[in-house]
């Protein structure tokens, strides 16, 4: 039983929904402090409207692994209390079939040290109140799928984005210069424009999303063949 508030809930058993234990035990090369800093990944799966949860103490060796739907908040309370607050002793890493589903889900993370909650959401939670910190987590887990869907219609224009976004992709892969590095540059407002339209990963129009997973891709390659030159 836990206490919210006033009220007691009993909290539902998630343990079954943690995969960490398909995929075998890790021992990571450093200290996993959790009493120092966690780190919760959330990856919107949009033809699924599923959420993938991961908790880490710094983004690597996850000691929970989720995949949910992003509407039931009741299981992803019961989850990310856990993910909060319980102690855990057992590290994997992420399974081929988990990193094939992330390639192309919208992600981000919520950090959580010296009692501060640092969200994308705009705002954080009270030090004062961290019993409600994973009911609020799960609520805006699912209000921000919803304002990102939203985001998605109104900048599909009905479909008439993809013109926009064609247009883009070929002038990504159009070189400027005969200098990666200067092409990098010459490309990069772009990019940034681009990767700020990451919201149409949820794109219900499979044509938005594919072009714009093929940009993604692109911009990858430009950035590691820029990368592989400056180092």
């Amino acid at each position: 039983m836990k206490l919210f508030g006033k009220q007691e809930k009993e909290i539902k058993d998630t343990n079954p929904l943690n995969q960490i234990s398909h995929y075998g035990p890790v021992k990571p090369n450093y200290k996993q402090d959790l009493n120092s800093q966690r780190v919760i990944e959330f990856s919107y799966l949009p033809e699924e409207e599923k959420v993938i949860l991961i908790g880490s103490m710094s983004g690597y060796y996850p000691y929970w692994i989720s995949i949910t739907d992003i509407r039931d908040t009741e299981t992803n309370t019961a989850i990310l209390e856990k993910v909060l607050w319980d102690s855990f002793s057992s590290f994997s890493e992420l399974s081929g079939e988990i990193r094939g589903k992330l390639k192309d889900a919208y992600r981000r993370r919520i950090m959580i040290a010296d009692g501060d909650v640092r969200t994308p959401f705009g705002h954080g939670y009270a030090k004062e109140q961290p019993e409600y910190w994973s009911r609020f987590i799960a609520g805006d887990i699912s209000a921000y799928y919803q304002r990102l869907t939203a985001f998605c219609r109104e900048r599909e224009l009905d479909g008439r984005y993809l013109v926009f976004l064609e247009a883009y992709l070929k002038d990504l892969e159009t070189e400027t210069s005969s200098d990666p590095v200067k092409d990098y540059e010459n490309k990069k407002v772009l990019m940034d424009l681009l990767r700020s339209e990451d919201y149409l990963y949820l794109s219900k129009n499979k044509e938005i999303r594919d072009i714009y997973i093929r940009i993604q891709n692109v911009m990858g390659d430009l950035y590691n063949t820029y990368m592989s030159i400056v180092r």
